[in-house]
């Protein structure tokens, strides 16, 4: 409740079937709490916010045609420019460490993994409008064992920006992640293909990555590509 009048909500994503189950959810449980608006797209909230009032918003991490694309993190950031003071919880399939701190170091209140959606929405939305962050369980455990990987270093829930590497890792992390191989690296870095190969593991270990376009994802987050 807010003041005595029910939390507005609004909700944002493009499976038609992820709307009805939170209207749903919060129809059976979510005392309190009224749904004001919905959008199928990132264009459709995009016009929607200026003419709703809402008290907190909804939304799958990567919106069709949001600022022209499917972007995530850049989705996330345009909301958070445009709407600073906004409550917002993410709802996303993605579970890496990475990218979650990257969610909330672009200024997201909360992040709920959808198949936690009906046992974890509730305490998400409780806890982000009483001003405080929550992360869904399952992610709070992946981001801890990241954590304890790197006992020596400074992780935060803020997100692993690329001093946490060394400078070589980053390096080899930008050049990869512009579109050289890791022997075209070797080559202009001179370095053995060996030695590369092992700075990149290096570095996707230190930020809890396990796939390339994870890696690629979080050099265009923080700026490495040239």
């Amino acid at each position: 409740m807010r003041n005595g009048e029910p939390l507005r909500i609004i909700i944002a994503d493009d499976h038609p079937v992820v709307v009805f189950g939170i209207k749903a959810l919060l129809r059976e449980h979510g005392a309190g709490i009224r749904v004001v608006g919905e959008a199928g797209s990132g264009r459709e909230l995009l016009a929607l916010l200026p003419r709703c009032e809402c008290d907190l918003l909804i939304t799958d991490y990567s919106m069709p045609d949001a600022a022209g694309a499917e972007d995530g993190m850049a989705w996330l950031k345009r909301l958070r420019r445009d709407y600073p003071s906004l409550p917002v919880i993410v709802l996303t399939m993605i579970h890496n460490p990475a990218l979650v701190r990257g969610m909330l170091g672009a200024g997201v209140n909360g992040v709920v993994g959808k198949a936690a959606m009906t046992h974890e929405l509730l305490l998400a939305i409780g806890a982000v409008a009483a001003g405080r962050t929550y992360v869904g369980e399952h992610m709070r455990e992946a981001l801890a064992e990241v954590q304890g990987q790197d006992a020596g270093q400074d992780r935060s829930l803020a997100g692993d920006d690329p001093s946490t590497l060394s400078r070589r890792e980053a390096e080899v992390v930008r050049l990869y992640a512009s579109g050289l191989t890791i022997t075209q690296i070797a080559e202009r870095v001179h370095r053995s293909v060996k030695t590369v190969s092992q700075q990149k593991n290096n570095a996707m270990r230190k930020l809890g990555l396990t796939s390339n376009s994870q890696l690629y994802e979080y050099a265009r987050v923080w700026g490495l590509l040239t």
